[in-house]
């Protein structure tokens, strides 16, 4: 019996911030969350072919984020050499610094830029504003779609974002000190175990009635810091991914996330792709 709880019997699927201290050495994880012990391999692999395909799809940048992307290569450079005995290469100089800095690691690397903004009486404060991003491991949203745009703008497709995170999301980052990491973990679910996967997606693979075989689990290793000279905040995105029925003998597991399902409100329903995912899992209920 696998006693490892499914990643939606501990963070359920309530909207939160849900963040959490991180320490410097386990900020850029060198393992798979899962001892999948090629899955980094593969995952800078396939970054270096997107880049080389698909470049404007997985990076972009205004001007003036040289400054913030040298300051992120440094820091990752770094973390390798330091906490992981890695020497980070020879990243490409031809490159945005970001760019050649996402290319280290497995990580996703996104840049946000402080914006003054008017309010009615207050005067003026400050919103967030992505301004860089490398992001070859999308799950169900487009790169250029989000460029430039303040976070309310960037969640507004996420149900509720707005009456219960979007004014204590921007007051965590407004308050953001240098120095500590914040983290925290998310989950989705999908078929079949692309990275790459910018648009939610009906498909079955493999040909096969037993579409629960083919479902998994999305995790996501999320960091939150702040750049000690430009002011900007990096965003990074861990990505593992691992089959549902993963936790098919975990106590309740597939039970729990029918239940959860049938709990969320229609919008969320509808944003967690719940109708693509259910009749697999009750299937998958049946065999175990």
């Amino acid at each position: 019996m696998n006693n490892e709880q499914a990643p939606w019997q501990r963070l359920g699927s309530s909207l939160k911030l849900g963040l959490r201290a991180c320490s410097e050495s386990d900020w850029l994880p060198y393992d798979d969350l899962f001892g999948d012990g090629l899955a980094r391999a593969r995952q800078l692999s396939l970054k270096q072919q997107l880049s080389a395909e698909r470049h404007s799809d997985v990076f972009a940048a205004v001007p003036d984020t040289q400054a913030a992307g040298q300051e992120v290569l440094e820091m990752v450079c770094t973390h390798l050499a330091t906490h992981h005995k890695t020497p980070a290469g020879d990243p490409d100089i031809s490159a945005h610094p970001l760019d050649a800095a996402a290319r280290l690691v497995p990580e996703d690397l996104l840049l946000l830029a402080p914006q003054e903004r008017i309010t009615d009486a207050q005067g003026g404060d400050y919103g967030w504003h992505l301004v860089a991003a490398s992001l070859c491991f999308p799950a169900h949203w487009v790169l250029a779609d989000k460029m430039t745009k303040p976070l309310t703008d960037i969640h507004a497709p996420v149900p509720h974002y707005q009456e219960r995170l979007a004014a204590p999301m921007d007051r965590f980052f407004t308050h953001m000190q240098v120095g500590p990491i914040s983290a925290r973990m998310n989950w989705s679910l999908q078929f079949g175990d692309t990275l790459y996967i910018p648009h939610r997606s009906a498909h079955i693979p493999a040909g096969t009635v037993k579409a629960y075989e083919h479902l998994y689990a999305r995790m996501e290793h999320q960091t939150l810091r702040k750049l000690p000279q430009t002011g900007h905040i990096l965003f990074t995105i861990r990505t593992h991914i691992v089959p549902v029925l993963h936790w098919k003998e975990t106590p309740n597991a597939i039970r729990d996330l029918l239940a959860l399902m049938d709990g969320m409100s229609a919008e969320t329903r509808a944003y967690k792709g719940v109708d693509l995912y259910r009749d697999a899992l009750q299937h998958c209920l049946l065999s175990v």
